[in-house]
């Protein structure tokens, strides 16, 4: 009897030892979720930083555009010989407010390119941007499940 009680004893102590082992498996894992979630939301934040920055890039070029564009219409006044309109400025060299595409800037390959090659970097920030908003929930939902294990393996020790 004593030995089948100091046999269930020794059984029940190496349980212990084993669900306090699983446990702290589990706290370190979720350790390094959260750090790892932190580290996907910083990327995030710089992503969404870049993505601000050229945003305003890309309207600061629309204004430039547009100023070069009135300079340009300008010239071609007074090169025509008509100094009354430039000066008038009756509007007539103002293109239309920047649009999404900038059309008005046939002439200009250069800006074009500039403008093209900047929305492409848009669009694969956004797309990244995106792959790590769908990562830290991920992970968010990991922690969480993780975080109800070791609630369930405390309970049981």
């Amino acid at each position: 009897m004593l030995q089948q009680e100091l046999l269930s004893r020794t059984s029940l102590e190496t349980q212990k030892l084993d669900l306090m082992t699983e446990v702290s498996e589990l706290k370190l894992k979720l350790v390094g979720m959260e750090k790892e979630q932190r580290e996907q939301e910083e990327k995030q934040r710089k992503a969404e930083s870049v993505l601000n920055v050229i945003s305003e890039l890309q309207e600061q070029m629309c204004r430039l555009q547009l100023d070069i564009h009135r300079q340009i219409q300008e010239r071609l006044l007074l090169s025509r010989g008509c100094p009354k309109e430039v000066a008038a400025g009756d509007g007539a060299a103002e293109p239309s407010p920047c649009g999404q595409d900038c059309a008005c800037w046939e002439g200009s390959p250069e800006l074009l390119q500039e403008l093209r090659h900047l929305k492409i970097k848009v669009e694969e920030l956004e797309n990244e941007r995106n792959q790590y908003e769908w990562k830290l929930k991920a992970t968010k939902a990991e922690v969480a499940q993780l975080q109800e294990q070791v609630a369930l393996k405390d309970a049981e020790i």
